[in-house]
């Protein structure tokens, strides 16, 4: 009967229109503008229409092109990382999108459990998932011993070095069945190649890579009081800047508890973490590594283009009569509560954080986060380097043919299941507010980046990049001047190893 069911599920989905959305795809947001330095950046795939609409919506259904197998009751094994979540990231220990042991309503979950019990069936496997918190140690372990247990493994971003660089994956050329060129995967992480070596996978398979991915929650209620017109026209025409967001943050603020000092009772234009001084400088077109003609990467993040960029960020970021970096003040730990309150016009957040809002009273929306200025072309949404998660296939594991087919049939079918329950159902019916956030949802998704600077973040330049932003610090050439030779040493060492992996 569970099985009968599912079907009818499964076709009910292929035939509804509205599941074909697809938030996988990782492309750039296109605008008219003319030539300028900041349009150029890594990780951009297909675009986003200039009313952003997905043009993948009302697509047909594409197959994967894959043998019959009978892979004769076979249990294909899921490594999963396991990660106690800061407080200002609401989830589960263990990744959601991966097993379901049945049906509970819960529209995730659901998905899950439809997708496994079709691919199970269809190629005669069970799907199990094994979570721990140490990606690094349990795969060396693994592939050490010649261990064939995990068939596959869903690695936390901030392990990804230790992890590729230690030899643990296998080249994801040698996936026979694996086409990176399918709709179903995402095409920004190519950028995640060094030396024409990539061993590393994102798309429909996953969920954590949405949801790790940034962008901007406002207060509808605050802009109407304020007679400050919606942004989302802005976006849609290209007009979303720094200094646009920057114009409607001044003034916002206000002492509400009389006190004299703005604290968290008051009113605040922008609330931001250490992270977003970042998040703003691929927003603004800029990254902190890129590549050279042999895939090689380097340093950039002083180029003139990105000086340019930081310089308006920061003046965005740091003034403290407006805006609030939460990673600053221990008062300020909840600071989600402020913005349910509606003491917050921008809040920026992680996707995942919007589900800790689903009981807001006041209307709020979303909207990516800003460009540089006008005549750059593309919106670009960082997927944030410490919490995401990406794919690999250990090299341990026992027959790559199989591996290979099991994650393009269910990438596949994850494309028509899994991505419409968190995208369509989650996000836009459950949590958003309004039509047009569900229209910069797609935006948002669909501009995905993966800065390699920051998820190696080679010599560290991550993390210090970051503290940056903690005591308002401008000091960019200093900084890079300071760890230039050790993040160049890292490099070399990172390629070298690259270069002499099989």
């Amino acid at each position: 009967m569970k099985k009968f069911t599912a079907l009818i599920i499964i076709l009910a989905l292929c035939l509804f229109p509205a599941v074909l959305i697809s938030c996988g795809d990782g492309g750039g947001a296109n605008q008219d503008g003319g030539d300028n330095p900041n349009n150029n950046i890594s990780g951009s795939g297909d675009s986003v229409n200039q009313d952003g609409e997905n043009p993948s919506v009302g697509e047909a259904r594409i197959e994967p092109e894959l043998p019959e197998k009978d892979f004769e009751n076979y249990t294909f094994t899921f490594f999963a990382h396991q990660i106690d979540y800061p407080g200002d990231w609401v989830g589960d220990s263990d990744p959601r999108e991966i097993v379901a042991e049945e049906e509970n309503a819960d529209p995730i979950n659901d998905a899950v459990y439809i997708r496994n019990r079709k691919i199970e069936a269809e190629y005669n496997i069970n799907i199990e998932m094994i979570a721990r918190p140490d990606d690094v140690g349990i795969l060396r372990r693994a592939v050490g011993s010649g261990d064939s247990t995990y068939d596959a493994a869903v690695i936390f971003n901030n392990n990804i070095p230790g992890v590729v660089t230690n030899n643990l994956l296998v080249n994801i050329d040698n996936l026979p069945f694996v086409d990176i060129d399918k709709p179903w995967w995402d095409p920004a992480v190519k950028e995640m190649s060094i030396a024409n070596q990539n061993y590393l996978l994102g798309g429909d398979l996953l969920i954590l890579d949405n949801e790790a991915t940034n962008g901007l929650l406002f207060n509808k209620d605050l802009m109407a009081d304020f007679g400050i017109e919606l942004p989302y026209n802005l976006v849609k025409s290209g007009k979303w800047t720094m200094d646009a967001m920057h114009d409607m943050i001044k003034g916002a603020e206000a002492d509400l508890n009389g006190d004299g000092t703005m604290g968290p009772e008051d009113r605040w234009g922008f609330v931001v973490g250490i992270d977003v001084l970042h998040a703003l400088l691929v927003s603004g077109g800029g990254l902190l590594a890129e590549k050279d003609e042999n895939d090689v990467p380097y340093m950039t993040f002083t180029n003139p283009k990105n000086l340019l960029i930081l310089d308006k960020t920061m003046e965005l970021l740091y003034n403290p009569e407006y805006v609030v970096n939460i990673h600053t003040r221990e008062e300020y730990g909840d600071y989600h509560s402020m913005f349910e309150d509606g003491r917050v016009l921008f809040l920026w957040m992680r996707m995942r954080v919007v589900e800790s809002l689903r009981g807001m009273e006041g209307n709020f929306g979303i909207i990516p986060m800003p460009k540089f200025d006008e005549n750059q072309e593309n919106y670009h949404s960082v997927v944030n380097p410490y919490t995401g998660v990406l794919l690999g296939v250990p090299k341990s594991a026992e027959d790559l043919e199989r591996v290979s087919i099991v994650l393009e049939a269910l990438s596949a079918e994850s494309r028509y299941t899994l991505q419409p329950a968190y995208y369509d159902v989650t996000l836009q019916r459950k949590h958003m507010r309004d039509e047009e956030s569900s229209e910069m949802l797609d935006i948002i998704f669909n501009s995905r980046v993966y800065d390699i600077g920051g998820v190696y973040s080679f010599g560290g330049v991550w993390r210090d990049f970051i503290e940056l932003s903690r005591n308002n610090n401008r000091n960019i050439i200093s900084f890079y001047e300071g760890r230039l030779a050790r993040m160049e040493r890292d490099i070399e060492r990172i390629v070298e190893t690259f270069m002499s992996m099989e």
